[in-house]
């Protein structure tokens, strides 16, 4: 599963606490574990061997509680680096910020973001959420840094894109900077599902996520996804339901809707003529693919 949250934290400023001086509450995180674990059994009894955490440092992420979790679930959970700064506290003039920001990205890599029983724990992406509207300035220096240190760690980007226009802009960015697309993902793509800036973004060679698979979207989002299989994306494209499982777990612990990817939408998209193995090689193969880092000097 390509884009999931295990708990998003509202609250800013103990977000950045937790990633800047590695401060966590231990009663809260057993009580979130409490919550989650059950979902995460769901999930591994439907077979789901691995889920990417995409809250960013800003979104609360949470490696200690992502590490207890994964290892009492047997499910691999890949953590990020990313956005986690308030972009109104962020210079896109100033060059030094950019280069402080990719160097923090490249240090959590490299030294690690938290080390539990021994083990340091490291991000396996960037993760960069862009404002809508007109590309900002911000977003466009926080573009540079994650290009930066992408280069220097093998780390890909995964990127929230709502608005499928912006795609050109980025991909402009992009291509300025000599970056290799096959290691940028947009996400949300299924957001707008605009299959003219989709054909432009498979031709670059990007990535896509058609990340928003939830209860009563299957009809739209298995005709998108065979779409995009019909423009010889069926490789290069992740799917997944961008669910918070603390949320869905304080709703409804036993009738959440995290499993609906394997429990409900992959029956549908084989009723409708798409080949059993095709859909588990996007599930499993893609994934394992994109997130296969290799480190260049």
């Amino acid at each position: 599963m390509g884009h999931e949250h295990f708990k998003w934290e509202d609250d800013t400023d103990k977000a950045l606490m937790r990633y800047a001086e590695r401060i966590t509450d231990s009663i809260e995180d057993t009580h979130s574990f409490e919550m989650i674990m059950p979902i995460l059994e769901d999930l591994k009894r439907y077979g789901c061997q691995t889920i990417v955490e995409t809250s960013p440092p800003i979104g609360g992420e949470n490696m200690p509680l992502l590490y207890r979790l994964s290892k009492a679930s047997g499910i691999h959970i890949i953590g990020n680096t990313g956005w986690n700064i308030e972009k109104t506290m962020f210079d896109p003039n100033d060059d030094s910020s950019v280069e402080r920001l990719a160097n923090r990205w490249i240090s959590d890599f490299f030294e690690g973001m938290d080390t539990v029983d021994n083990h340091v724990i490291r991000p396996g992406f960037i993760k960069l959420l862009l404002d809508r509207g007109k590309l900002s300035e911000v977003d466009k220096a926080m573009l540079h840094a994650a290009m930066i240190a992408s280069e220097k760690t093998g780390m890909p980007i995964h990127c929230h894109i709502l608005e499928a226009e912006m795609v050109y802009d980025v991909a402009a960015i992009l291509d300025g900077f000599g970056f290799d697309f096959n290691r940028f993902l947009w996400a949300h793509v299924d957001k707008e599902s605009d299959l003219e800036v989709i054909e432009f973004a498979i031709k670059k060679g990007m990535w896509l996520g058609i990340d928003q698979i939830r209860v009563g979207t299957e009809e739209e989002r298995c005709k998108l996804l065979m779409d995009v299989i019909d423009r010889g994306a069926s490789e290069t494209v992740l799917l997944s339901q961008d669910y918070d499982f603390y949320e869905e777990a304080v709703a409804d612990t036993v009738n959440h809707p995290c499993a609906y990817l394997f429990k409900s939408f992959m029956p549908y998209c084989i009723q409708q003529g798409m080949k059993q193995n095709q859909l588990e090689s996007i599930l499993r193969e893609n994934p394992s693919r994109f997130y296969d880092i290799e480190i260049t000097e």
